[in-house]
């Protein structure tokens, strides 16, 4: 690997010191049960420690060889499936997935790169009945392809980027049809062997370790297991099982795996109108003027971010056993921002990212009182009185720590959702963000 580059900072036993503090408040705080971090430096593991119980009945402490579900991290590894198809000539991106899946009528024209980049405008499966769209029951992916051939396209191939499980389910299965071979099969000979990637499986496979972290739901009462989603749901889009180890061997030696121009073609952004911009399996971001790509991972009891500075030669990976819809629990992107400000501070305090920016514009605006009604649109700049921002009280929160983005959505009307974590000195909120396709402000809503 180069040589670490002007800016980053040598991992001391002083910063990696406060590293050890930050998880040991988020596990003292009972926001999780238990966490693994590693931070990767000029192709080294650097860091790699874990906290608090990866198994809360048997007191199993979490290591960084301890095995987490990751969610959303798996796109990473189904698109360099896709992309090793490519170069050995076994498909071609701008293949319509049709050949690949002509059960998917409703796919229509859309690309096997329209996939990866999640702008294939396939219906948003979410929105099926609940004896069809249950995370918890055994299903068939041709029975979920049936039912969402029977509902419209959320928009035309390549014109709106949205963040869809459908697409990378789909995307899992073409690399199955194309490679011969189940989709574990295909990432364990061609990714996981090579990479020595040992403790790294799909979903459902046999293998798991009994060290295993258990997934937690936070409830009035403490933690308590959480329900596993059915394998069935995870496959290319969520499946992945793996710890800290396996994945840094992954962003240290992914760009050696791939051909250069498939590693440009996995970092670049669709260049969708929208803030959010994405490339194949990575949100593509900028912080401190240097490329910045990340994505976070989030199923029913674990979350996960894989965040990567590549010009810095610095990488952030963070688990945790916990997830909840209400109360507050470990935010593993808020974990791995001030981590990466510790090892490679950047020029600019935040990222450089339009809907951050605007997001946290926003913010001080409520603070100051001074509500540009020009970018609201007029059901919300109804609703948001003067009167109503005077009661919110945003200014009595304090100076504004850190903003964090967590998730977008499109919605049903069309606009895009966006979760951020947000922190001020004494507290931290859930803030929501909605965003219509011209441009105007839909929502704003700052939660527990």
């Amino acid at each position: 690997m180069p040589a670490r580059a002007q800016g980053t900072r040598p991992l001391t036993p002083a910063i990696s010191a406060q590293i050890d503090e930050l998880a040991k408040n988020e596990v003292h705080a009972g926001r999780t049960p238990g966490i693994a971090i590693g931070v990767v430096e000029d192709g080294r593991l650097v860091y790699a420690r874990g906290f608090g119980f990866a198994n809360i009945a048997n007191h199993g402490r979490s290591e960084p060889d301890t095995e987490f579900y990751v969610g959303g991290l798996t796109m990473q590894f189904t698109a360099a499936a896709i992309l090793l198809l490519a170069q050995d000539g076994k498909l071609k991106l701008d293949d319509k997935v049709t050949k690949y899946i002509p059960e998917l009528q409703v796919a229509g024209n859309a690309t096997v790169a329209q996939l990866l980049t999640q702008t294939s405008g396939l219906p948003d499966f979410t929105t099926l009945p609940a004896n069809t769209f249950d995370f918890f029951r055994t299903i068939k992916l041709t029975e979920v392809f049936a039912a969402v051939n029977q509902m419209k396209p959320a928009a035309l191939p390549g014109a709106v980027y949205a963040n869809n499980l459908l697409n990378y389910l789909a995307a899992g299965l073409i690399v199955e049809r194309a490679g011969g071979v189940p989709l574990s099969d295909y990432l364990q000979q061609h990714i996981f062997l090579p990479l020595v990637m040992g403790d790294s499986f799909l979903a459902g496979d046999s293998g798991i370790s009994a060290s295993h972290a258990i997934g937690y739901e936070r409830t009035a009462r403490g933690f308590a297991p959480a329900p596993m989603w059915d394998p069935a749901w995870l496959g290319g889009a969520s499946g992945l099982v793996t710890n800290v180890y396996d994945l840094a061997k992954w962003d240290i030696e992914m760009p050696i795996l791939l051909r250069d121009d498939a590693v440009r073609t996995m970092f670049t952004p669709t260049g969708r109108v929208g803030p959010t911009q994405y490339g194949m399996g990575w949100v593509i971001d900028r912080r401190g003027g240097k490329d910045f790509v990340w994505y976070s991972g989030d199923i029913a009891g674990y979350r996960a971010i894989n965040a990567v500075l590549p010009s810095e030669h610095v990488a952030v990976i963070v688990f945790s056993n916990a997830d909840t819809s209400s109360e507050q629990i470990t935010i593993p992107a808020e974990l791995a921002g001030r981590i990466l400000d510790m090892v490679a501070p950047p020029a600019t305090a935040h990222l450089d990212n339009a809907v951050v920016a605007r997001a946290r514009e926003w913010l001080g605006r409520l603070a100051t009182r001074q509500i540009d009604r020009t970018q609201l649109t007029p059901y919300f700049s109804d609703y948001l009185t003067d009167a109503v921002v005077a009661k919110a009280n945003v200014a009595a929160l304090g100076t504004l720590q850190a903003i964090v983005p967590i998730s977008s959505t499109t919605e049903s009307n069309g606009d895009t959702l966006y979760e951020f974590l947000v922190r001020y000195p004494r507290v931290q909120y859930h803030y929501k963000f909605a965003v219509t396709s011209d441009g105007k402000i839909d929502e704003i809503a700052i939660v527990a």
